[in-house]
């Protein structure tokens, strides 16, 4: 076989090899998945309260958690939309409903109401802030937590509400 041959086909192997192994390392740090957008309005709220991204470690559909306790401590729920009132989801359906959002089965805290209930937060989202509400449909006070922040939350500490998301 010609050494020119030869020479193509290691380069073309090499070429391949480094194609998946840049292909291995990009899907192992997750720059290849996309942000969900929180800010796309939901006729119902029945993917917070049953969606399996609500207890997950990680999504990247609910990039929001509030915490039970103080220093993002206790029981926890990611949050992946606006929600007007914490306390009233909507499941909608033929038989319609609400149920309040409750902690997910993770520590001191775990089922208990989200609503007026929370002493922390974290935002895991790259591209959008997010303000919680003292009361529901986005009024009273407010505290804001910015793209890759979180907080021990001050004026809505046990008091938060609503929660609703912009990009900032």
């Amino acid at each position: 076989m010609p050494t020119s041959t030869l020479n193509g086909r290691r380069r073309l192997r090499a070429a391949a090899l480094a194609g998946c192994l840049a292909a291995a390392t990009l899907s192992g740090t997750g720059i290849a998945a996309a942000e969900g957008n929180p800010t796309i309005p939901y006729d119902t709220d029945h993917d917070s309260w049953e969606s399996p991204h609500k207890c997950a470690d990680q999504s990247e559909e609910f990039r929001f958690r509030f915490y039970f306790n103080s220093n993002y401590g206790g029981a926890w729920v990611n949050i992946g939309h606006n929600l007007s009132d914490l306390a009233s989801l909507s499941i909608g359906g033929s038989g319609g409903g609400y149920v309040a959002l409750s902690y997910c089965d993770k520590g001191k805290g775990a089922g208990q109401r989200v609503a007026n209930n929370s002493a922390s937060a974290y935002n895991w989202y790259r591209g959008y802030c997010a303000t919680v509400h003292y009361n529901s449909g986005y009024r009273g006070a407010t505290d804001r937590i910015y793209p890759n922040n979180g907080m021990n939350l001050s004026a809505t500490y046990n008091n938060n509400k609503s929660i609703n998301f912009d990009a900032c």
